[in-house]
């Protein structure tokens, strides 16, 4: 994998497991001798500690010459809510441009760059720019993650499509287990999302107490998700 690739990862909703996912594939990418980086554009409940970053930097392991914060979570702010509304309370708003900027900055420097979003795809950024809006503007390939259990349906179709309104490249939806997930659901969820979803399935995340396990577990999800990837 020699060009240049992006991946922006989302999910349907918070607490979905996407900073999990983003860490387990940039730990898988570079165990592959892939030079793969991350990238949040913004977080919110922080100011110079992102929980978020540690987390994935936990999974994945950090490189040798890392990348300013300023580049790798470009907007930090300690209110925990909506993008729009932390930023506002703390004076301040939300540069589109900025984001770009640090976002060509980091995508030249990688094989592959993944771009963790914040909450659902269309949490606003300002009152008047959705995040959807600039995934769109700059055409990320986009990765879904989604719950596998009871709910998932309805938030997941609805995510695809707002993605696929806006004719974001939609890479596929990762379904991530929950301690207690009823088996029969959690499969059939997987088969009516690739049905009626129109959309590639690479599988289910199993529920696993460990990170060591939790990467043993994502490796052949990882594989899938990389062959995607050398497509685009």
């Amino acid at each position: 994998m020699s060009e240049n690739r992006q991946l922006f990862i989302t999910a349907t909703d918070t607490g979905v497991g996407k900073t999990l996912v983003s860490g387990l594939l940039l730990g898988y990418l570079r165990a592959q001798g892939v030079k793969a980086g991350y990238q949040k554009w913004l977080a919110t409940g922080c100011a110079e500690r992102v929980d978020d970053l540690e987390r994935v930097t936990e999974l994945a392991g950090e490189e040798s010459d890392p990348p300013p914060l300023d580049l790798r979570v470009p907007y930090r702010f300690p209110f925990a809510a909506s993008p729009h509304l932390a930023a506002e309370r703390a004076g301040r708003e939300i540069e589109p441009e900025v984001l770009i900027a640090a976002y060509e900055n980091l995508r030249k420097r990688y094989e592959v760059l993944l771009v963790e979003g914040v909450g659902g795809i269309l949490v606003p950024l300002r009152r008047d720019l959705l995040l959807a809006n600039l995934v769109a503007r700059l055409q990320i390939p986009t990765l879904l993650v989604a719950r596998s259990g009871l709910g998932s349906l309805n938030h997941t179709l609805l995510t695809l499509d707002g993605l696929r309104s806006r004719a974001i490249p939609v890479l596929g939806v990762l379904f991530t287990d929950g301690p207690a997930d009823d088996e029969a659901i959690a499969a059939d969820n997987q088969r009516t999302i690739a049905e009626l979803g129109g959309v590639e399935v690479f599988g289910r995340l199993p529920w696993r107490a460990s990170d060591g396990e939790l990467a043993a577990a994502f490796r052949p999800l990882g594989e899938e998700i990389r062959a995607a990837l050398a497509l685009i």
